[in-house]
């Protein structure tokens, strides 16, 4: 694998992680009772989801479509990765199994590029 293809995967997966960023905003906003608690952490995942959207059109530059949003399932496992370590939540067989699956799939699709 040469340098620019590096370059380019970890451009891909610094723009999902910074979207899995978002999902977590969310769920700490939800988990909220004070209305500005609420606000600051609805504000965070609009200003992820922002920056998000600008890696996303440099990714979409570099890859087909069809590349990187099979790499969009790579959310859910950075999702699992972020609920354990900070909410405490335990992974079950069945989300260690749906991972592989989601790693096989975009490895399926991505072995072209």
């Amino acid at each position: 694998m040469t340098v620019q293809k590096i370059k380019k995967y970890c451009l891909l997966y610094i723009a999902l992680l910074i979207y899995s960023a978002s999902t977590i905003c969310a769920k700490f906003a939800a988990s909220q009772s004070m209305l500005i608690k609420i606000v600051v952490f609805f504000g965070l995942e609009f200003i992820c989801l922002g920056v998000y959207a600008i890696f996303w059109q440099q990714v979409l530059k570099h890859f087909s479509l069809v590349t990187a949003m099979a790499s969009k399932g790579v959310v859910v496992i950075f999702n699992l990765i972020w609920s354990v370590i900070l909410f405490g939540e335990t992974i079950s067989l069945a989300n260690i199994l749906g991972a592989a699956i989601i790693i096989f799939g975009i490895w399926m699709v991505s072995s072209d590029d």
